[in-house]
């Protein structure tokens, strides 16, 4: 081609390249963050969260015993499975204390490693006795057990102690529930005290 030809055609730029990454820069941060975070794990203390779990649990089945008294209008039973690490929920329709034929009972599980356990001190400062404890417990079926009654109040006043495996102070969950309202908190142990929980 003559030269005053190409001259004459209109030059065209180069186009960039574009920005993004090749699939080596990928793998390279794919590793280095891989790395980081097989580092980081095993550093997360996932038993807090579990026993706070369980705490929630314990809670969340005593309001909702009171709750179904009120409405059902007869005595809710929880009890409290010590060997087993479980509660029962028994609906008393004739208000007898045991479990009768088309009463319905229903379980609530912890997380294997939470348990009840009875923990250096409990709320009042003292050791308690056991760590389902209160002044009127009752005995149904070989358990300790709270009864929810119609107008809503329950039978005793109530703390009941939770722990992991490990059983390391900082492990400890409590659960008080207040006898004439039903009220109930939960309280974590730290640094030789009850602190409250939030909701």
């Amino acid at each position: 081609m003559p030269a005053s030809l190409r001259l004459a055609l209109p030059h065209r730029p180069r186009r960039p390249t574009s920005g993004g990454f090749t699939l080596i820069e990928l793998m390279l941060v794919i590793g280095v963050v891989g790395i980081l975070a097989m580092l980081a794990f095993p550093k997360v203390d996932f038993t807090r969260y579990r026993m706070d779990s369980g705490a929630r649990v314990v809670r969340t089945t005593l309001q909702n015993a009171q709750r179904l008294a009120v409405t059902r209008q007869f005595d809710i039973v929880v009890s409290f499975d010590l060997a087993a690490h479980r509660m029962r929920v028994l609906e008393d329709r004739n208000d007898n204390g045991v479990v009768d034929a088309g009463e319905r009972v229903t379980w609530r599980s912890f997380d294997d490693s939470v348990h009840f356990a009875t923990p250096p001190a409990g709320f009042d400062g003292t050791v308690p006795p056991s760590p389902v404890s209160g002044s009127g417990i009752v005995e149904v079926d070989g358990m300790p057990s709270v009864i929810f009654r119609r107008n809503g109040a329950a039978s005793t006043e109530l703390d009941v102690y939770l722990a992991s495996k490990r059983a390391r102070s900082s492990d400890y969950r409590g659960v008080h529930l207040v006898r004439a309202t039903s009220r109930t908190g939960w309280f974590r142990y730290v640094g030789g005290a009850w602190k409250m929980a939030s909701p």
